[in-house]
């Protein structure tokens, strides 16, 4: 239920369920992973239905698509003037202050928009999921002592994990205004992780590229190419000794042993998702991290297009190299409006019916034609 009050207060939609609820499990009938249905976001107050938004390859110049912005606007043509600010991010060459300007139009233009909210004809972003189902290791310090580790995802652990990819998905099918939309397949490794050395050595994890690339070539197929590989192992929680992790997340670049995918690394502890937390924002910041790189390398466009999701700051946070369009304020109790800042200001319709993560030639990179000038 927290869920869906969350969705509500933070962005102010109204909730509808599509979708029957899918259930994945390893095959032996002893670990199973629910997901819960899509659930579509939709702006009750949007004035105009979906524009024509779908962009040519060519530049355009920035002043003709500033005016034909402006006077659409003029005339109460939201969704043709939406469509013309857009253009001035992912098809003109312009100042970045004349892109910060193009950005608080679509910020006000946007919301008044109805987008896509039909799942069928989306874009999908292909996700492995792989859970490692135990951990079941020890380890031998300098002095001798041997340190006993286990640790399993219990049924609430999975429901949870179900519940956080919902979020995620539905996030990102909602702040892509329909665009894009994740699809799952879930692989539940009943094997016990023998191995946990790299945990301590500062080196690494123990689901690191290598051997996920082992579960990938399982399930990856020239009829099936997966763009994002996610990995969860439990490490904290449920008592016994905790397993070593350094971060709470990573989000690894393009990977040849994953054939272009990103690959995100989540050592699970019981205290997800963090409190006053979105379902869902972990993964989705992590992700959000993958996006920025096929942004910027895969389809070219000019530094700063987008923003790391490393780069939000709150009021009187003036650390260098922040994000200075979008301030938490003190009383923010999570990051998902700077992610919704990114995902719909940012990023545009256009730019996220190109993700790929099949490189592109430089010749054919639809964002190489433009750039950001001083």
């Amino acid at each position: 239920m927290r869920k869906y009050l969350n969705l509500k207060f933070v962005i102010g939609v109204v909730s509808v369920t599509l979708l029957t609820q899918l259930v994945y499990s390893d095959g032996e009938g002893d670990a199973v992973l629910s997901i819960p249905p899509l659930t579509v976001q939709t702006f009750p107050d949007a004035e105009c239905r979906i524009d024509d938004w779908a962009a040519k390859p060519e530049a355009l110049d920035y002043e003709e698509t500033k005016k034909l912005a402006l006077e659409a606007e003029v005339d109460g043509r939201i969704g043709k003037a939406l469509t013309c600010w857009e253009r001035v991010i992912d098809r003109t060459t312009c100042t970045e202050e004349q892109r910060s300007e193009a950005r608080t139009h679509i910020k006000s233009l946007r919301p008044r928009v109805q987008f896509n909210t039909d799942p069928v004809k989306a874009k999908i972003w292909n996700v492995l999921v792989v859970i490692y189902k135990e951990v079941k290791a020890e380890r031998k310090s300098d002095d001798g002592k041997v340190t006993n580790y286990h640790k399993i995802f219990t049924e609430k652990d999975l429901s949870t994990i179900g519940r956080e990819l919902a979020g995620f998905r539905d996030l990102v099918f909602l702040w892509s205004s329909g665009v894009l939309l994740p699809e799952f397949k879930v692989v539940i490794v009943t094997e016990p992780i023998t191995d946990i050395s790299l945990a301590f050595s500062g080196n690494g994890f123990p689901i690191g590229p290598r051997e996920i690339a082992r579960e990938f070539e399982k399930h990856s197929t020239a009829e099936k190419k997966y763009d994002t590989v996610m990995a969860y192992i439990k490490c904290r929680g449920d008592g016994g000794s905790n397993i070593n992790s350094p971060f709470t997340a990573a989000m690894y670049g393009r990977l040849g042993e994953l054939k272009g995918a990103g690959y995100m690394m989540v050592p699970w502890g019981t205290n997800y998702p963090y409190k006053d937390e979105l379902v869902g924002e972990m993964e989705l910041h992590e992700w959000l991290h993958q996006v920025d790189d096929v942004v910027h390398h895969y389809l070219g466009y000019p530094r700063g297009t987008t923003r790391s999701s490393d780069d939000g700051r709150g009021v009187g946070d003036n650390r260098p190299n922040g994000e200075e369009e979008y301030k938490r304020p003190k009383d923010g109790r999570n990051w998902a409006y700077f992610y919704k800042h990114l995902m719909t200001e940012h990023l545009t319709r256009q730019i996220w019916s190109e993700l790929t993560t099949t490189n592109i030639p430089r010749e054919n990179k639809p964002g190489a034609k433009i750039k950001i000038t001083k």
